[in-house]
């Protein structure tokens, strides 16, 4: 597999699932969406057993720029024309709810992540985008959420000089370090009692007479009253109901060694197909691009387009106050899209003790850590209103 700047560093490994086991609950997949399950299900006083493939982070989590955005992957003003008013603003308060009830945690866990919270700017890449730009600032305005237009002499020098005129300052959104996050969040998680396999891939999940729920592993099989399946792009092949409905698509990603700091915020241009921030020592993540050959970057294999590669080095000299820094790092990753561009979460069809989260579509830091919870109050049978909005019903 390919490595990831933030994945680049050691970590204790948890020993995998051997022989039989027993739990109350199980969850697959230790991303965000899997840490903030196992992190509400262990106050709930569950016995609770998590299962990963491989490491914690290692899949779609740990292979992003770290952007903790809001709304979904439309911006807003299309959202609106899709999804209608009312559902687009619950969406996108439900994503700002997700960033605060992660701030909480980092700061309750007293994660050392390199949170950040001073927004993130939209790029305009010519007149439509801008006009885009503007019709989705005045939405966002309407409906209560901070949005600041940005052109002419207002956008900082460094974006006017690489040819950009209009941004939205999205103020509320984040950054950090999306690997050591999700650590810290698994380490509170395991001191509250819930006990982590790495390098334990699922290979089926059945439900027994009685409604209850066997996991085979390679080395392993756990019983439980219920399972969570938090494998987004990887839902379907272990839940048949979402083949289809949640598809793999691989993104491209390449870091820089530390360079001259010029970008102070996260930063999305064309239409969110290019990104980029730089961490608190100077590394450029850069990521994107994945619209110059879509048809290519499909599929579940963790590989290197080398001509996206090629394209996002060059995108570099726009910017001559970075030096040209050499690459560090270059890797993919596999994220789960939906059909509708929201996520998947709740119970899945045709099941009475699986529940499962998928298709967060590019935007998981956005909405992965509020649909673990979600998972989570579901098996304590709380009714919560945002499970309606995600719910796998809508797309039956």
């Amino acid at each position: 597999m390919t490595t990831s700047l933030w994945l680049d560093r050691p970590e204790r490994r948890r020993s995998p699932l051997i022989g039989a086991a027993e739990a109350d609950v199980v969850i697959v997949g230790a991303g965000v969406c899997g840490s903030a399950a196992a992190l509400a299900l262990s106050a709930q006083g569950l016995r609770v057993r998590w299962l990963e493939a491989s490491g914690i982070a290692s899949g779609a989590t740990g292979r992003n720029a770290g952007f903790i955005l809001q709304g979904n992957v439309e911006r807003y003003d299309r959202a609106v024309a899709l999804l209608g008013r009312e559902r687009a603003r619950a969406i996108h308060a439900l994503t700002l709810d997700n960033h605060r009830r992660m701030r909480e945690v980092i700061e309750a866990l007293h994660i050392d992540c390199a949170y950040r919270q001073a927004g993130s700017l939209q790029l305009a890449n010519g007149p439509e985008e801008a006009e885009e730009l503007v019709r989705s600032a005045a939405l966002l305005a309407e409906d209560g959420f901070e949005a600041q237009l940005l052109a002419g002499a207002e956008l900082p020098a460094v974006y006017r000089e690489a040819g950009f005129e209009v941004a939205v300052h999205m103020v509320r959104d984040g950054e950090l370090d999306p690997v050591a996050f999700v650590r810290g969040a698994a380490a509170g998680a395991e001191a509250a009692g819930v006990i982590l396999h790495e390098d334990s891939p699922v290979l089926d999940i059945d439900e027994l007479d009685g409604g209850e729920v066997r996991v085979r592993t390679a080395g392993g099989e756990l019983r439980a009253s219920m399972a969570l399946v938090c494998g987004n792009a990887w839902t379907g092949t272990l839940l048949p109901w979402f083949k289809g409905k949640v598809e793999p698509v691989r993104g491209q990603m390449l870091a820089t060694e530390p360079a001259p700091r010029i970008f102070d915020l996260p930063v999305y241009a064309d239409h969110g197909y290019d990104y980029w921030r730089q961490t608190p020592e100077g590394r450029l993540v850069l990521g994107g691009w994945r619209n110059l050959d879509p048809g290519a970057e499909v599929g579940y294999e963790d590989r290197l387009h080398d001509d996206i590669q090629l394209k996002m080095t060059r995108f570099l000299d726009r910017f001559p106050g970075l030096g040209g820094p050499r690459i560090s790092h270059r890797w993919s990753g596999i994220m789960g899209f939906s059909q509708d561009g929201l996520p998947i979460v709740g119970p899945a069809p045709g099941s009475g003790a699986i529940l499962a989260a998928a298709g967060f579509t590019g935007h998981g830091f956005g909405f992965a850590w509020r649909a673990g919870e979600l998972l989570a109050a579901a098996v304590a049978g709380e009714a919560d209103p945002d499970a309606a909005l995600l719910s796998p019903a809508r797309l039956r």
